[in-house]
C-alpha cells in the first residue's frame, strides 16, 4: 500500500493539532486551578452558535457540582438578582455591541443555598476578521467579603458623619503639620461663635492664655494624647469660654491628624467658684457669727457675776443698763441673721405696689428714737409720677438699712449740723433712689469692703456688719444697681436704680 504525500501531510497537521490542543486543555487547567484558588470562574460564548462554556470553579463558587448543571445558557440570568439583572445584561449587551468600551460590572448571584454572593465580571470581546464580534469571554470573581468591608466602612463612615454633625459636644479635626482646623461640627462652631469655618483657622488661636497654650502643646507632643485640659478659648465675637479639651493623633491617608474634642464648662466653672465663694463665706460666718454670740453672752456673764455682790441702787442700775445694752446687741445680732437667712429661702414673691413716700417716713420713724437725732434735719424730695411694683420686703431692707446707717454714723452730735437727703424718682422702667448724708465718711481702703459680710467700716460700730452684706445680695435679686461714693469726714452718697416690675401697658 502506497501513502501519498498528501497524507502523510495531513497526519502531520494532525499531529500538530493534537499537540496544541493538549498543550491549551494543559494551561486551561492550569488556570482552573489557580482560578479556584483565587474564587474566580470562567466562562465564554460563542456569539455564533450561542454555545456556553462554564468552568468548574464558576460553578463551585455557588455551591454547585459541575455535575448538577446540564444547561449552561440561561443559567447566569436565572440565578442573577432581581435588583441586578436589568442592568447587568444590558451592560453585557452595550459591551457586545459596541456602545462601551470594556465590561467590567459587580452584580449578585443566588447561590444555591438560597444567599446572594457578591461577583465581579469582566470579559473580553473576539471579532473576526471583518470585525464582528463572535465571541465574549470572561470571569467571575466572588467579592462578597470585600462587599461586606465595604459595607462596614460605609456604615461606620455614616455614624461617624452622623456623630460628629450631631454630637452634643464640640469636635473638630486639626492638621498636625500646622495646626489647621481642617473640620469643626456645629456644636463647636456653637461653642466658639463661629458663624462658619473661616481659613487658616488654627488650634493654637483659640487659647487666650498662651502658657496654656503651649503647656497643651506639650502634653499632647508628650503623649499623643490628652484628656479633660482646661482653659480658656477666645470665641469669635471675642468673648471668653471655659472649655474641657481632648485630643488624640491619629493618621489618614498618610497624614496625620488631631481628634479633638471639647465641650463647654463656662456654667460648672462658675458653679465652682462660686461653690469656693460660699465655702469661704460659711467659714468666716461661723467664726464672726461664733464671736459675735460670744462677745454680748461673756459681758453678760461677767456684769451677773457683778451684779451678785453689788448693793449700791445706783450702781445696781447702771449695770442693768450694760446688761440690757448687751442683750439689744444680740438682739440686733440674731434678727440681722434671721433676716439674711430669709432672704437667701424666700422664693421670688409677687411685685406689689410701693408708696416709697409711705416706706421712707416709716423707715425714719423706726430709727428716729433709738438713735439720737439732736442737730439732725432729714430732707425727702419723693416723685413717684409712675406706678412702681417690686418685693416690698427687699424695699424695705435697702431703706431701712441706708437711713439707719446714715442716722447711726453722724459726726459732731453735739455740735455742728447733720442732714440726710432723700431722693426717689420712679418712671416706666426703673425707680432712681439717692441717700446722701455729710457723717463720718468712709475711708476709699474701705470702700470695696463694706458689702463683705461681717465687715464693720467704722471704728463708733456697734452693728453685726451684716447689713450692707443683705443689702448687697437684695440688690443682685432686685436685678438692680448701687453706687457708693464717700468721703472721710465729709459724707456718703449712695444711688440705688431698682427695675420697675409694673406693665406699663396697664397703666396707659
Amino acid at each position: 500500500m502506497s501513502i501519498s504525500k498528501e497524507n502523510i501531510s495531513m497526519g502531520k497537521e494532525n499531529t500538530h493539532l493534537q499537540v496544541e490542543l493538549e498543550a491549551v486543555k494543559k494551561k486551561l487547567a492550569q488556570y482552573q486551578f489557580a482560578a479556584a484558588g483565587a474564587n474566580e470562574g470562567l466562562w465564554d460564548r460563542d456569539l455564533i452558535s450561542g454555545e456556553v462554556f462554564i468552568s468548574p470553579p464558576w460553578l463551585t463558587m455557588l455551591g454547585y457540582d459541575p455535575k448538577e448543571i446540564k444547561e449552561y445558557f440561561s443559567l447566569w440570568e436565572e440565578l442573577m438578582h432581581p435588583e441586578d439583572h436589568q442592568i447587568t445584561v444590558k451592560a453585557l449587551d452595550d459591551f457586545i455591541a459596541g456602545i462601551k468600551d470594556d465590561y467590567n460590572v459587580q452584580f449578585r448571584l443566588r447561590h444555591k443555598n438560597g444567599h446572594y454572593i457578591w461577583v465581579q465580571s469582566t470579559a473580553k470581546l473576539t471579532v473576526d476578521e471583518n470585525n464582528i464580534p463572535i465571541r465574549v469571554s470572561g470571569s467571575h470573581r466572588d467579592i462578597t467579603e470585600k462587599k461586606r468591608s465595604e459595607e462596614i466602612i460605609k456604615l461606620s463612615e455614616e455614624k461617624y458623619k452622623n456623630f460628629f454633625k450631631n454630637s452634643l459636644i464640640g469636635i473638630m479635626r486639626v492638621r498636625k503639620d500646622d495646626l489647621e482646623v481642617m473640620e469643626i461640627n456645629q456644636k463647636g462652631m456653637s461653642i466658639l461663635a463661629l458663624p462658619h469655618l473661616t481659613r487658616h483657622l488654627k488650634l493654637t488661636d483659640l487659647f487666650v492664655d498662651k502658657a496654656e497654650r503651649d503647656r497643651f502643646m506639650e502634653l499632647l507632643s508628650e503623649k499623643e494624647s490628652l484628656e479633660e485640659y482646661e482653659a480658656k478659648f477666645q470665641r469669635w465675637d471675642e468673648s471668653e469660654t471655659w472649655v474641657s479639651i481632648s485630643a488624640s493623633e491619629i493618621e489618614i491617608n498618610k497624614q496625620n491628624f488631631y481628634d479633638v474634642v471639647f465641650r463647654d464648662i463656662s456654667e460648672f466653672k462658675e458653679n465652682l467658684l462660686e461653690l469656693q465663694r460660699l465655702n469661704f463665706e460659711l467659714d468666716n460666718f461661723v467664726y464672726h457669727a461664733s464671736h459675735d454670740i460670744r462677745s454680748p453672752l461673756r459681758s453678760l456673764m461677767g456684769l451677773i457675776e457683778i451684779l451678785k455682790t453689788e448693793s449700791r441702787p445706783a450702781e445696781i442700775r447702771k449695770i442693768i443698763e450694760m446688761v440690757t445694752g448687751s442683750i439689744n446687741r444680740l438682739d440686733k445680732f440674731v434678727v440681722d441673721l434671721l433676716a439674711m437667712s430669709r432672704d437667701h429661702r424666700m422664693e421670688e414673691p409677687e411685685a406689689v405696689p410701693i408708696n416709697f413716700m409711705v416706706e421712707v417716713n416709716n423707715s425714719i420713724t423706726n430709727f428716729h428714737h433709738v438713735y439720737t437725732t439732736k442737730n439732725l434735719e432729714i430732707r425727702t424730695k419723693i416723685i413717684q409720677w409712675y406706678p412702681f411694683h417690686s418685693d416690698l420686703t427687699k424695699i424695705r431692707i435697702i431703706l431701712n438699712n441706708l437711713i439707719s446707717n446714715s442716722i447711726k454714723y453722724r459726726k459732731n452730735l453735739d455740735e455742728g449740723f447733720s442732714f440726710i437727703n432723700i431722693e426717689i424718682e420712679t418712671s416706666d422702667k426703673e425707680a432712681k433712689l439717692i441717700i446722701e448724708d455729710n457723717g463720718e465718711g468712709i475711708p476709699h481702703d474701705k470702700l470695696g469692703k463694706i458689702f463683705d459680710m461681717f465687715y464693720r467700716a467704722s471704728e463708733n460700730s456697734e452693728g453685726s456688719g451684716l447689713g450692707m452684706y443683705i443689702v448687697k445680695n437684695v440688690i443682685q435679686k432686685l436685678d438692680a444697681e448701687i453706687k457708693v461714693d464717700s468721703e472721710e469726714g465729709e459724707g456718703t452718697k449712695f444711688e440705688i436704680v431698682i427695675p420697675n416690675r409694673y406693665n406699663i401697658e396697664n397703666f396707659k
